[in-house]
Parts: C-alpha cells; structure tokens; sequence
C-alpha cells in the first residue's frame, strides 16, 4: 500500500515566552527570525513572572492584547499565534505547567523554547528545570557581547531594547515610535499604560 512506510514527522513547535510589558519591534524581530525555523510559534505573555523583581504593569489582558496587535502586523497568521494560557492560570507561572497543558493541546509535536541569553543563564532556578529541559529542546537567541551557553544559539540581529527603557520614556512623555509599531503605541496611550498622558 502507498505511504504505509511514510512515518508522521513531529510537528515542531516553537515557545516565546516574555512579560511582553509592552511588546516591542525587538521582540518582533526574534518572533519573525523563529518562524523561519518552525512550523509553528507560539507567542505566550507570562501571567505571573515568579523570578522578576517586580510583576508586570499592563494586566494580562492588556499584554495579551498588546501581542495579538503585534503579532497581526507580521501578517503570520498561520504560522504565528498568541496564547493567553499562562494569564488565565492562576498562582506563578511555571514555564513546565505550560509545556504540559500545550502537549495535551497539540500532542504528537515538539516543542522548542526560545530564550534570551539572561533567561538561559538563570535555567538552573527555574521551577523543575530538569523536568522541563527533558521536555522540550531549547533555543538561545545569544545576546552580543554575552558568553555563550551550552544550548542550541542563534543570533538575531534585533535592537538591544528592554520594555523598561519603553515605559520610562512613554512615563516622560517622550517619543516611543522607534521602539513599538504604531498600533501598540495607540493601545498604550489609549489605556493610559506606564503614565501616558
């Protein structure tokens, strides 16, 4: 019979975690360099980040919200999808519960997480990383000037941008218009996010 030896090929997946508070043209440019190399992407706004200092300003909603309008900009609507899993999940978000539900969801495939070289660094103290690293691959996105890791790296050449410099400046009223695509700037105005006036 044809296609009887033909095997199913594991669909690979791709996982973009981030506090995402708010979304800027950097993580744009790591989201679109990831889609080349997967089937899949899966952007997913953290709900409650357990090792950040300080928990995210925008609501998750509006995080959520804030990707979705990002991510249409790509116009990867097949490819690209965000996902409010980890927000509607009560308690700290664990990157392994969400590994876990996202396998039920989309069983049979692979997942690969996308990580910057800072959360690479801190692996080791993530909740039940052992756990986690045998369930999935990981990807590095290496950041200039920073040792590499002992993981699978590739180098994207987006603009060294941190959400804080965005709300700082957004705070001061100065102009965020290099930083995030126009429609992300209207959501932050309009929402009055980070002391927009």
């Amino acid at each position: 019979m044809i296609g009887k030896n033909i095997q199913k090929v594991a669909t690979k997946i791709a996982i973009i975690g981030g506090t995402f508070d708010p979304i800027h043209i950097g993580h744009l440019q790591v989201i679109s360099e990831v889609a080349k190399r997967f089937e899949k992407v899966i952007v997913i706004p953290t709900g409650n980040p357990w090792l950040k200092d300080h928990t995210p300003i925008a609501s998750g909603e509006q995080r959520v919200a804030m990707a979705q309008i990002a991510v249409n900009s790509l116009n990867l609507d097949e490819k690209v999808q965000v996902s409010a899993i980890e927000v509607k999940r009560p308690g700290p978000s664990y990157a392994i519960d969400t590994v876990n539900e996202l396998s039920k969801i989309y069983p049979d495939c692979q997942f690969t997480l996308v990580l910057g070289s800072d959360a690479a660094s801190n692996l080791n103290k993530w909740h039940r990383s052992e756990e986690l690293q045998k369930l999935v691959d990981l990807l590095v996105v290496k950041r200039a000037g920073v040792d590499s890791s002992s993981f699978d790296e590739i180098e994207i050449s987006a603009p060294d941008l941190s959400s804080t410099q965005i709300r700082d400046k957004v705070a001061n009223s100065a102009d965020i218009s290099e930083y995030v695509i126009p429609t992300v700037a209207s959501f932050i105005k309009e929402h009055h996010l980070y002391g927009s006036r």
